[in-house]
């Protein structure tokens, strides 16, 4: 590897350390919210699913269109914990993957960080006004790292033999 292939390299992890982090801010940041506020976010999100899947929702009244957003409140929280982690688990693969490291240093350094990461923002729910850590979200949180990791992983991994 070359000096300009190598600060190339450099780069490109730095970026997406730096992207990495940012996602863990975002995810620290969803967390810090109390229940009432992280409740409203999740109903906004069903009040939007409820528009694009029943025709007539803007002619429910806004209590019929919050029943609604409660309904699915649980599936819409554990689709956005299971997506946000993936989102890190992409991009701690991105930062940490060098073609020169063996495939499973390049899947489990990534999904441990991620993992640890979940655990940590659980117990920081623990001491938040509303909130509970659960081992529940942990799992979810971990499966999404863990599948960003391995597409981004088979990704680069067909891209190179492709190009090869």
């Amino acid at each position: 590897m070359n000096d300009t292939t190598s600060k190339k390299l450099n780069k490109r992890k730095l970026f997406f350390w730096i992207l990495s982090i940012l996602c863990m801010i975002t995810i620290f940041y969803f967390s810090s919210q109390d229940s009432d506020e992280s409740t409203q976010e999740s109903h906004k999100i069903g009040r939007a699913i409820g528009h694009i899947v029943k025709k007539d929702f803007d002619s429910w009244t806004f209590e019929e269109q919050e029943e609604f957003a409660a309904k699915i409140d649980f599936p819409v929280r554990k689709a956005a914990h299971f997506l946000e982690y993936a989102t890190l688990g992409t991009l701690l693969a991105l930062a940490w993957f060098d073609e020169l490291r063996k495939k499973r240093g390049n899947i489990l350094v990534p999904f441990a960080v991620g993992a640890a990461y979940s655990v940590t923002d659980e117990l920081h729910q623990l001491i938040v006004s509303g909130r509970a850590g659960q081992i529940r979200d942990v799992l979810i949180d971990s499966s999404g790292v863990f599948t960003g990791v391995l597409i981004t992983t088979v990704i680069i991994s067909c891209v190179k033999k492709i190009s090869k």
